[in-house]
C-alpha cells in the first residue's frame, strides 16, 4: 500500500510543476486579444434593466472590487496589466470584468438565452468515467481555449469569451469540473448590481478548489457573504470530480445541494429543487418548455444510446447537443437553437484524473462545428485558438447555417478524433500503471491532440 501511495504521490507531483508554468499575461493579451486592437473600449453598464449612472456604477464597481479582494485579490492584478497593456483608464477592466465589453460588433447577436446540461455518471459511461455537458447560449464571440497556472493556485484549461481571462466552464489540475446554467427569474434583483458574475467564481472554484466538495462549500460562502450576482436570476452549477457530482441551485440568498448518485440527469434553465422552486417567478408553460428540451435529451442519451448500447459516450453527447428540433413541440426552443454558441463534454478519468480527464469542445454552435478532444494536460495550444480566429470561422458558419461537413462525413471525422483519442487514453492508462513517466504520457496526449486538430483544419478547408 505504502508504494501505491508514494507512486500516486509521484504521478501527481511530475504532472503538476508541468501544468504550473503561467502564461505571460501581458503578452498574451497584447498578442492575442485582436479583437481588442484599435478600438474604443468600454465596460458595459449595466444594461437597459438595471442602468447605471456614472456614479452608481463607480460604486458597484468598488463593492465588486470588495468581493474579489476577499476570493480572489490576484484578479485585481490581473485586471491592471490589461489597464496598461491597453492603455486603459485604471479599473477599465475591472467593469468590463463586472459588466462586459462594449464593442460595436459585439453587442447584437444572439438575444435569446438558453443553456442545458446534463450529467451521465460511471454506471452508464465505460465504468472508468464521468461525462459532464454543458450547451451554451449567449451573444458572447468569439471563443477561445483558456488555459492558467497562477503560481499557487490549481491550473485549468476551459473556454469562454476572447475578451476575458475566466471560463464559462472549465477542468482543474486535480479533474474538478465547473460549469454553470442559469437558473430560474427571481424577486431578489440586488444580484443584478452588485457581486461577482458567474464566469468569474467559475474560475474562483476552479483556482482555489481540489475537490467537488471544497468547490461547492466555497461557492455556499460566496453566495452567503453577498458576493454573487447573475443579472435576476439564479444559477444551477454542475460540479464534479472522480468521487462525486453536485448540482447546486442557488438564489441570491439561498443554495440548495445535492448529489448525483448515479445515472443521468439533466438541466435547462429551470429550478427542480423544491426548495428553491417556492422562489421562482417562472411561469408554468415555461416550465413546461424547460423540461421538455430535458426529456429531450434524455430521450436521445438514454432510449437511443444507453438502451440499444448499454452505455452512453461523448459521441452520444455530441449527437444530443445538436438536437435542433422538437417535433412534438415545434415552439419549443430546442437544446441547440439560433442562440447557442457552444458545447462543451468534461469525461473525468476515475482512475487518473489529473492526467486522462479530457474536454470535448467547440468554439461555435455544435451544429457549425467539429469537436476537438483536448487532454486536460495539454501544454501547446494553436494560436488561432486562443486569439479567436479559428471560431470566428466557425461563427461565420453559424449565420449562414452552414454545418461544419454533411452531416455523415462530420460523425465519421469525429469518430476518428475520439477513437484516436480513446486508443491514446487507454495506452496511456497501460503506461501510468506500469510506472511510465507521466511526462512521457503526457507528450503522447499532446500530440495526438495536435493531430486531431490537424485534421479539423484540413476537413474545414
Amino acid at each position: 500500500m505504502l508504494i501505491k501511495f508514494y507512486w500516486a504521490a509521484a504521478v501527481v507531483l511530475a504532472f503538476f510543476p508541468a501544468m504550473a508554468r503561467d502564461i505571460d499575461l501581458e503578452q498574451h493579451v497584447r498578442t492575442h486579444w485582436r479583437t481588442w486592437q484599435n478600438k474604443k473600449i468600454t465596460s458595459g453598464d449595466g444594461g437597459k434593466l438595471y442602468k447605471a449612472s456614472p456614479e452608481q456604477k463607480t460604486e458597484r464597481i468598488r463593492y465588486f472590487k470588495g468581493c474579489l479582494e476577499r476570493f480572489a485579490p490576484h484578479l485585481i492584478q490581473e485586471a491592471a496589466v490589461v489597464d496598461k497593456v491597453f492603455n486603459l483608464p485604471p479599473e477599465t477592466y475591472l467593469g468590463i470584468m463586472r459588466y462586459g465589453v462594449l464593442l460595436k460588433d459585439n453587442d447584437e447577436h444572439n438575444p435569446s438565452h438558453e443553456c442545458t446540461s446534463w450529467v451521465a455518471m460511471s454506471d452508464i459511461t465505460d465504468g472508468k468515467s464521468i461525462l459532464i455537458h454543458k450547451n451554451r447560449d449567449s451573444k458572447g464571440r468569439p471563443l477561445t481555449l483558456m488555459r492558467r497556472a497562477v503560481p499557487g493556485k490549481h491550473a485549468w484549461i476551459g473556454n469562454g469569451g476572447l475578451t476575458s481571462l475566466c471560463p464559462t466552464q472549465g477542468i482543474n489540475d486535480k479533474g474538478v469540473v465547473i460549469l454553470m446554467n442559469s437558473g430560474d427569474p427571481m424577486p431578489e434583483v440586488e444580484n443584478s448590481q452588485y457581486g461577482i458574475p458567474t464566469g468569474v467564481i467559475c474560475r474562483i472554484l476552479l483556482e482555489e478548489c481540489g475537490t467537488a466538495q471544497a468547490a461547492v462549500k466555497l461557492l455556499e460562502k460566496i453566495i452567503a457573504d453577498r458576493a454573487y450576482s447573475h443579472v435576476d436570476s439564479g444559477s444551477i452549477w454542475f460540479i464534479g470530480d472522480k468521487d462525486n457530482v453536485y448540482i447546486v441551485e442557488n438564489t441570491a440568498r439561498r443554495t440548495v445541494s445535492k448529489a448525483v448518485n448515479s445515472g443521468f440527469t439533466a438541466r435547462a434553465n429551470a429550478f427542480h429543487y423544491p426548495e428553491l422552486q417556492i422562489y421562482s417567478l417562472r411561469s408554468p408553460l415555461s416550465m413546461v418548455m424547460h423540461g421538455r428540451r430535458e426529456y429531450a435529451v434524455r430521450e436521445r442519451m438514454l432510449e437511443q444510446a444507453w438502451r440499444k448500447n448499454g452505455l452512453v459516450t461523448p459521441q452520444d453527447s455530441a449527437d444530443a447537443s445538436r438536437i435542433s428540433q422538437i417535433p412534438e413541440e415545434p415552439k419549443c426552443y430546442p437544446p441547440c437553437g439560433r442562440s447557442t454558441i457552444s458545447a462543451c463534454t468534461f469525461v473525468i478519468d476515475k482512475e487518473f484524473p489529473e492526467i486522462l480527464s479530457t474536454a470535448y469542445m467547440t468554439f461555435s454552435s455544435p451544429a457549425s462545428s467539429c469537436y476537438l478532444p483536448i487532454p486536460v494536460v495539454v501544454s501547446s495550444i494553436p494560436d488561432e485558438l486562443m486569439n479567436g480566429q479559428y471560431s470566428a470561422r466557425a461563427f461565420k458558419r453559424m449565420d449562414k447555417k452552414v454545418p461544419f461537413l454533411p452531416e455523415k462525413e462530420l460523425k465519421a471525422l469525429e469518430n476518428k478524433l475520439y477513437q484516436r483519442h480513446t486508443s491514446a487514453v487507454e495506452e496511456a492508462r497501460k503506461a501510468l500503471r506500469n510506472r511510465t513517466a507521466p511526462d512521457k504520457v503526457k507528450a503522447a496526449l499532446q500530440k495526438v491532440f495536435e493531430e486531431n486538430y490537424k485534421d479539423i483544419i484540413a476537413a474545414e478547408k
